[in-house]
């Protein structure tokens, strides 16, 4: 969850290098952060609450350091206070350590180093790796080696030494860390993001490795400290597009560049046959269909698994990653698994990919990012070619999500009903779409969602995700709290809700749904609830009569329409956000990359 960064070079801008990097790495945390420089055997700590930019305000570190590593935080264990931010010290002032992920037997661990009378500064879980650190014999390899077999959990470590001068300390399980070398300088990131300027390639360090970083030359070992080699990934044009632009947030950018990822996937997936595994043998004994995933990919799988149940006769379900290994779920080799996430490193998911291999199923992943963990450990890759996301809230992912989801359903129809439907070609329907039709709109809506004291989504069928899909995004960003749920379920309990003070999104893309929507409609109404139709529906005006205001989005065939509905909602969100002197980029206690459980 948290961001991580690692330098060493010849250049004396140590600190602006550092610093110009760990802001690449914010949408991971921005809880708080902290740099360390080291020079001449001392280590020159700076930490501050809140966003990177408070950490620059006072940072005045007078030396002349050629090394450092620094972190932003996503609060875990322990509160947003300076003793609680990295990096941290062991009690010698021996070693300096940030980490992502999460020691969960770090109470053990701290009982074990009160007993030696070694004080802890905050509660966080990571200041027992120092202290641990200190306590170890032998090299300094060594050291760090015994200090995580102690260590139960997840983490991605930067550590440094104060014998071990112009030398990075990396370690990795469970949480990805990567490494970057040119002729004078190593960089360590846990996001391939930061090398897009300046490097060639960049090296993903394995699960359950240490890596000794100099300047001259980098060094990979096991956990049983033997000498392992890893291969070199090249930068591509995804780790370079993680910019702005002229936008002044990154959401708003996001939202705008869908019709361009439309075309991406077109493009993509009509010069490499991402589908020619997924044949008749591959499907053939398969008797169920799993999709799984967190939040706004959770929200992705659910439509997914319409649009696949829709075109098979297969048993096909969506399910939350965080409550899918507790639930015993009966995985076998004709079980099929499809994981969806965006940043591929979603811990929960990544859990439940790892326990549908120990069952011998079968595992595609729809993935944005090529080099994450899940989409190393799939048989199959549908990848979502969005390019960098950077907004904590996922927009244009997600629409990727449902495009590569409808595709999937009609090549699986193919094989599995011997057909020869051309997949690309009907996706390409959506080019004819005016994504942001009457967006006009969207201001004067969003005055009245701020006007309203209850804020409701309801839907059916695929409108019914669409409908919790939007109140995620609103409640992200605006902190608003508002309710979703399928409209035929008002009268069974939410109804009593409604008042004369109450705002309800009716989203309505079906015409045999159509009138049990506006059927909810009248029940509102007659509660003295306000109502806005989300529709592309030609409707005659008398079936609108409980209607205060229709939002119409352009036109599309109804399968399509669930791609390009949620959109106005995006936008809302937004809009929303912003009139509330809030930045949608940077939601309070969320973080984009949930790498743990």
């Amino acid at each position: 969850m948290c961001g991580i960064i690692g330098y060493i070079g010849t250049n004396e801008n140590t600190e602006e290098i550092i610093i110009n990097n760990l802001k690449k790495l914010e949408y991971r945390g921005y809880d708080s952060s902290g740099i360390c420089l080291f020079d001449n055997d001392k280590f020159y700590i700076h930490k501050s609450l809140g966003e990177i930019k408070n950490l620059t305000k006072n940072l005045n570190i007078k030396i002349k350091s050629h090394c450092g590593i620094a972190h932003t935080r996503w609060a875990t264990h322990g509160s947003v206070s300076l003793n609680n931010t990295h990096p941290h010290l062991s009690f010698d002032k021996a070693w300096c350590v940030v980490h992502n992920g999460i020691i969960e037997n770090h109470l053990d661990l701290k009982k074990e180093l009160l007993e030696k009378n070694i004080k802890l500064n905050g509660e966080t879980d990571t200041e027992v790796v120092p202290n641990l650190l200190s306590l170890q014999s032998g090299t300094i390899l060594e050291a760090i080696n015994k200090t995580l077999k102690k260590l139960e959990g997840s983490f991605a470590f930067c550590i440094l030494n104060k014998n071990e001068k112009d030398t990075l300390f990396l370690a990795r399980k469970n949480s990805p860390l990567y490494v970057a070398k040119n002729s004078d300088e190593v960089l360590a990131s846990s996001d391939p993001v930061c090398f897009g300027e300046k490097y060639e390639e960049y090296f993903s360090l394995p699960e359950n490795t240490i890596c000794v970083a100099k300047k001259d030359k980098i060094t990979f070992y096991d956990f049983d400290l033997k000498q392992i080699k890893v291969k070199a990934t090249k930068v591509t044009v995804f780790e370079k597009s993680a910019t702005k632009g002229e936008y002044n947030y990154f959401a708003e950018k996001e939202i705008d560049e869908i019709p361009h990822v439309l075309n991406n996937i077109i493009k993509s997936y009509g010069s490499i046959n991402y589908f020619d595994k997924i044949d008749y043998k591959f499907l053939h004994n398969i008797n169920n269909i799993k999709l799984i995933g967190c939040g706004t990919a959770y929200h992705a799988c659910l439509m997914g698994a319409k649009y696949i149940q829709e075109k098979t006769d297969l048993e096909c379900s969506a399910h939350i990653a965080s409550e899918f290994r507790y639930s015993k779920p009966h995985i076998d080799k004709n079980t099929l698994c499809i994981f969806c996430s965006q940043s591929g490193e979603t811990a929960d998911t990544l859990l439940c990919l790892k326990l549908a291999k120990q069952k011998k199923a079968k595992i595609i992943s729809l993935v944005n990012v090529p080099y994450s963990s899940i989409a190393r450990q799939s048989n199959i890759l549908l990848p979502l070619c969005a390019g960098m996301e950077i907004a904590v809230i996922s927009t244009k992912a997600y629409n990727a999500m449902l495009f590569v989801f409808y595709m999937l359903s009609l090549h699986m129809y193919n094989i599995l009903k011997h057909k020869n439907i051309d997949v690309i070609k009907k996706l390409k329907r959506l080019q004819k779409v005016n994504f942001f039709y009457n967006i006009n709109y969207i201001d004067d809506i969003s005055n009245v969602v701020l006007k309203s004291e209850k804020i409701f989504f309801i839907g059916k069928g695929e409108d019914y995700v669409s409908a919790m899909e939007a109140g995620l995004k609103l409640k992200e960003i605006t902190y608003i709290n508002c309710v979703s749920l399928p409209s035929g379920e008002l009268k069974h309990g939410t109804l009593s809700l409604v008042d004369n003070k109450s705002l309800v999104f009716v989203i309505a893309t079906k015409k045999e749904l159509l009138s049990k929507n506006l059927a909810s409609a009248s029940e509102i109404k007659s509660r003295g609830g306000n109502i806005i139709l989300v529709t592309n529906l030609d409707i005659n005006e008398t079936s609108l009569k409980d209607v205060d205001f229709v939002y119409y989005f352009d036109k599309c065939c109804e399968d399509l329409a669930s791609m390009i509905s949620i959109i106005p909602f995006q936008m809302l969100a937004v809009k929303t956000c912003l009139k509330l002197g809030y930045s949608p980029d940077k939601p309070r206690n969320l973080a984009k990359s949930v790498t743990v459980e």
